[in-house]
């Protein structure tokens, strides 16, 4: 029996579930016209004393570990890298991340849980990097 799949001819839709979608949309646009316009500030010499940094989280990662060390490829036997398949776990980990729209720089941290808490201390190690006259917005896309 041979089955037709063709998954090349589904089509996809975003449902609008937010009633404020449009509102929400609206004023995250704004924020990177903003960055457009800053750097074109910067460009022709003036000053900036705002920083736009746009936030991201990745909770649960996997952290995995190896049982026996990669083999390195030998002629003949095997011609890339040879990881064994088994693995320890070593609980899981969140990243929590921003990019600096402005500079391009990015700044991360990584944490153990994923609470309020870790939140809060990402927040004050962002709020150390900049000099206290600069304004700094963030982008939290929920």
């Amino acid at each position: 029996m041979q089955v037709k799949l063709k998954p090349h001819k589904i089509i996809s839709y975003i449902e609008k579930r937010d009633p404020d979608f449009d509102a929400k949309t609206a004023v995250v646009l704004h924020t990177y016209k903003q960055v457009e316009i800053i750097k074109e500030k910067v460009e022709s010499g003036g000053e900036v004393f705002s920083a736009i940094v746009s936030y991201d989280e990745k909770p649960g990662i996997l952290a995995l570990g190896t049982i026996a060390p990669d083999l390195s490829p030998k002629a003949g036997e095997y011609p890339a890298i040879a990881r064994d398949y088994e693995y320890v776990r070593h609980g899981t980990v969140s990243l929590l991340a921003a990019i600096d729209l402005l500079s391009g720089n990015i700044h991360h941290k990584v944490f153990e849980g994923h609470k309020s808490k870790e939140f809060i201390e990402f927040l004050k190690y962002l709020d150390s990097l900049y000099p206290p006259e600069i304004k700094v917005t963030i982008i939290l896309i929920t």
